[in-house]
């Protein structure tokens, strides 16, 4: 009886220490009675708790077996150690550059030895993509001079014979090309970070992306068009200039990358399918500037010439051209008409099936060829037209439209994508009780659950008490629709939606429910490196060891990388709390990635974009052809 007693005391006492530990290494609040400095003191603290992470972190690469991932600690330590020692940070960089070349050596070596053609066409090694943003982030000008360094033989070559006056790209839908999609790819890395370099130094970004543009036309540069709008318009107008002047003297039947690249410039001046309310003004092609592509590229597809790719470039093209040249557009269509008769039954339907992903293409035009088209054509059909009416403000087209669907199941579709998409656009105007209201309609749990948890944090973030308790009402409405012991990754899903709106609203009870997540991330990570063991081709782990990401992006979804924004957002709730979470994983290589999440999560600032869109986590954004 003693025995069990003093037990039951021990535990009372040991659970009040835990609460009281919890409550004194919490990020700092701010409580009426705690000074200035005193919430100084507390800040600086907990930004030595985080230098010490990293310090860790740094220390246990050392014993990573593969040169990528010692490469993605560093240079996520780097990126985190700038606000603190920039000089630090540069070391970590150069670090990182140091371990891209032996991991680039180790690869090809790899590669020379293993001779499945997956590796060939697939190429999922190259972590230069994930690393580089994170240095040009801090300094574009240094990631350009790493993207060079770090540049592979075979990426130069390719580069190279991309450049040449007379090289054609013969790569199409029906015949990838490895070669030339890297030189694309590279090209695309390059001006994405002349687009971060438009915030450091305008006029340094401008002659970045004209050296750019000598190596190839990209839609990569529409971004920095509209950022260097925003800052100045007329240096906007001479960069599309020089874009123009680019798409006007290439020729674009044999550079087919540039071709596209152009057919998407225009797409994007004609696109019925755009929202018309912005808040940010918005670039666009002066009127003489759009018929000068629209001329190149209607003299480019009249060329004579009977390959695949021309005639999808020309399905693609023919919205915006009728637009820009009406005059003309006859003369495209009775080629285009002539073209079709020599094409395999398959490839005109791979060509229908294409149509229906055009930007210009409205949902009412795919609608009106749903009865030509097959079953498995169909899905897809209605998939596209769910996809447009989300874009759609108009109630009474978006109605019209959907009303309009034959199919009962895509119907139902329809309507839910776009009352979640007018849901979003209602909390964004700040309308959140009506959004709230509208949520009711919704019919998909999951959709409920999303939306509610992001409506929770447009309230929360209103602040006061009556905003307060609303957000609290949300978050448990939300809570009901969930199974807090998940049985499936739908269900763990839905669980960690809880944990992004918690960890902002009550962060108790997002460790609470992150808690077991834990032990399931434990269980997939481990299951599926014993499964690499009889998978080549499984791109998650090499050598025994955890393949690290950067950017949460996973080859066949590892539960670990889906969430990294929530474990970010536990950092920024509770530094000390998250960084002991952090000791419950299981593998040396899961606990030193997930510490740097952790740490990142709590240096990040708050974002100024609504709660409702969607940010991800700690991703890249990177617009292709």
């Amino acid at each position: 009886m003693f025995s069990r007693c003093l037990s039951q005391i021990l535990a009372v006492v040991l659970s009040f220490s835990l609460t009281v530990f919890a409550q004194t290494t919490t990020a700092p609040t701010s409580s009426p009675t705690e000074s200035a400095a005193d919430k100084e003191k507390a800040q600086k603290k907990l930004e030595e708790r985080v230098l010490e992470i990293l310090d860790q972190a740094v220390g246990d690469a050392g014993a990573l077996r593969l040169p990528q991932n010692r490469a993605i600690v560093y240079a996520l330590a780097g990126d985190m150690y700038w606000k603190f020692d920039e000089k630090r940070a540069r070391e970590m960089f150069r670090n990182a550059g140091n371990e891209i070349l032996l991991a680039n050596a180790e690869i090809e070596k790899d590669k020379k030895a293993d001779d499945d053609p997956f590796y060939v066409v697939f190429d999922l090694s190259d972590i230069r993509g994930e690393i580089l943003p994170l240095v040009a982030k801090r300094d574009a000008e240094m990631a350009l001079e790493m993207l060079a360094q770090t540049r592979t033989a075979k990426i130069t070559e390719a580069m190279n014979k991309a450049a040449l006056p007379n090289a054609k790209q013969e790569a199409d839908y029906m015949n990838f090309n490895p070669e030339q999609n890297r030189a694309r790819q590279e090209i695309a890395l390059e001006q994405r970070f002349a687009l971060l370099a438009a915030e450091q130094n305008p006029d340094k970004a401008i002659k970045l992306i004209k050296d750019s543009l000598a190596k190839g036309i990209s839609w990569n540069v529409a971004p920095l068009l509209q950022r260097i709008y925003q800052k100045d318009e007329k240096k906007a107008a001479a960069l599309a200039d020089d874009i123009v002047k680019k798409i006007t003297e290439t020729d674009l039947a044999k550079k087919r990358d540039d071709l596209n690249a152009a057919i998407r410039f225009l797409q994007a001046e004609t696109n019925p399918n755009q929202p018309k309310t912005a808040k940010t003004k918005q670039f666009k092609f002066s009127d003489a500037q759009a018929k000068e592509i629209a001329n190149k590229i209607f003299d480019t597809l009249m060329q004579p010439s009977n390959s695949l790719e021309m005639s999808r470039a020309m399905t693609q093209a023919m919205a915006s051209l009728e637009k820009y040249l009406p005059e003309k557009i006859a003369l495209l269509k009775q080629k285009q008409s002539e073209a079709a008769k020599n094409l395999p039954p398959e490839v005109k339907s791979m060509q229908q099936r294409e149509k229906l992903w055009i930007p210009n293409s409205t949902p009412e035009e795919i609608l009106a060829d749903v009865p030509k088209l097959n079953e498995d054509d169909k899905a897809m059909a209605y998939q596209s037209i769910s996809d447009k009416i989300g874009q759609i403000d108009d109630d009474a087209r978006a109605k019209k439209i959907i009303e309009q669907i034959p199919d009962e199941k895509a119907r139902a579709q329809a309507t839910e994508q776009y009352e979640s998409a007018r849901i979003s656009r209602t909390a964004k105007d700040g309308k959140l009780d009506e959004a709230k209201k509208m949520i009711g309609n919704l019919s998909k749990k999951k959709t409920q659950i999303n939306k509610l948890v992001a409506l929770a944090l447009e309230f929360h973030k209103k602040g006061g008490k009556e905003n307060l308790e609303t957000a609290a009402g949300l978050m448990k409405d939300a809570k009901s629709l969930t199974n807090e012991f998940p049985e499936d990754e739908d269900e763990v899903g839905d669980v960690m939606e809880l944990v992004k709106g918690y960890a902002t609203i009550n962060a108790d009870e997002a460790f609470r429910l992150f808690e077991p997540i834990v032990d399931q991330i434990n269980e997939t990570v481990q299951a599926s490196a014993v499964l690499s063991k009889y998978n080549k081709r499984n791109q998650n782990f090499k050598k025994g060891e955890l393949v690290m990401k950067v950017n949460g992006y996973s080859w066949d979804g590892l539960m670990l990388f889906r969430y990294i924004s929530q474990i970010e957002m536990l950092g920024k709730a509770d530094l000390n709390r998250m960084s002991l979470f952090s000791d419950k994983f299981a593998r040396s290589d899961t606990r030193t990635i997930v510490k740097l999440f952790v740490a990142q999560g709590f240096l990040k600032e708050d974002k100024k974009e609504n709660a409702t869109e969607n940010t991800g986590g700690g991703g890249m954004i990177i617009i292709g052809d």
